[in-house]
């Protein structure tokens, strides 16, 4: 019998109720512990495996990803698959890609659905830009090894097609560098390189006690959105010729730093017809100031 109040048929609303709570279902530990012994799988230091554990901290970050139908998703590190299930429920396109040769046959038995693709292979060393080819606009959510985290999340920012949107868990201590504002301790070459791309959010803390191992340190859920006009790929290539001799020597004067290596420009000019002090350090100029500071040296 189908209820009716104020003309909603009630049983379907439950029923979708039902079918949105069954999305967060989550391996607790002891299940997570029992899946690993029944396939000999020890969470490996070296890989970086912290497998989430906590079923609300689950919901908060698929909450953030907020996947849409058919758009396409790459996971990296899915480890037991507890997201990638739900991302792959959500409709989303999802290419998980993982290197632990175990974990890969525990997600092929586990997930068997059209808008799954698994890619067996070190995170580090897959070709994303020939692998984004085929998906166009694309979107990426991981639980981050943190070890592989700044070198991975840097290659990103250097595609031809950079990601349109990206969800992290980082270490904090990475986090904190890349969302730092200017003249902040934590401001550097590589917050300058993502934040010329991305609208970078430091949206919270995450406790060492919901993964399984825990880490040593705290974590951090991070969002990027791609800016609407960000730098094209060469402008990219020269800013990073520029960053990296910026912040070569923090506690010197940015011009001081960058001289050598821009002895044809006369540097005292640029820097006064962009306002910006001769005794300026490298962490006093902002994303765009550096842009505006490498269209002069071009």
């Amino acid at each position: 019998m189908v209820l009716e109040k104020n003309n909603i048929k009630i049983e379907p609303v439950l029923l979708q109720i039902n079918q949105f709570l069954g999305y967060f279902r989550y391996m607790n530990k002891n299940e997570l512990l029992a899946a690993l012994a029944e396939r000999d799988i020890h969470p490996s230091k070296k890989l970086g495996q912290n497998f989430l554990i906590d079923g609300n901290m689950l919901q908060f970050i698929f909450n953030h990803a907020n996947p849409l139908d058919n758009e396409a998703i790459i996971e990296i590190g899915p480890g037991m698959g507890v997201l990638t299930e739900l991302l792959v429920r959500s409709g989303a396109q999802v290419t998980a890609i993982e290197f632990d040769s175990r974990l890969s046959q525990y997600l092929r038995e586990k997930i068997s659905a059209h808008n799954f693709k698994l890619v067996e292979f070190d995170a580090c060393k897959v070709d994303y830009e020939n692998l984004v080819k085929e998906l166009g606009r694309y979107r990426i959510v991981a639980n981050l090894p943190y070890s592989i985290s700044t070198p991975l999340i840097a290659g990103f920012t250097e595609l031809k097609n950079p990601p349109s949107d990206m969800l992290f868990l980082l270490q904090k201590e990475t986090a904190q560098r890349f969302a730092a504002g200017i003249e902040t301790k934590n401001y550097g070459a590589i917050s300058v390189k993502i934040q010329v791309l991305y609208d970078v959010k430091y949206i919270r803390t995450i406790p060492p006690s919901v993964f399984f191992p825990m880490p040593d340190v705290e974590s951090a859920l991070v969002s990027f959105k791609l800016k609407k006009n960000y730098p094209d790929f060469e402008t990219r290539k020269t800013l990073n010729v520029l960053l990296k001799i910026a912040f070569s020597q923090r506690r010197k004067k940015l011009i001081n730093n960058i001289s050598p290596e821009y002895a044809k420009y006369s540097l005292s000019s640029i820097f006064e017809d962009l306002n910006i002090d001769a005794n300026t350090r490298p962490e006093n100029i902002s994303p765009d100031r550096y842009l505006e500071l490498l269209k002069k040296l071009s």
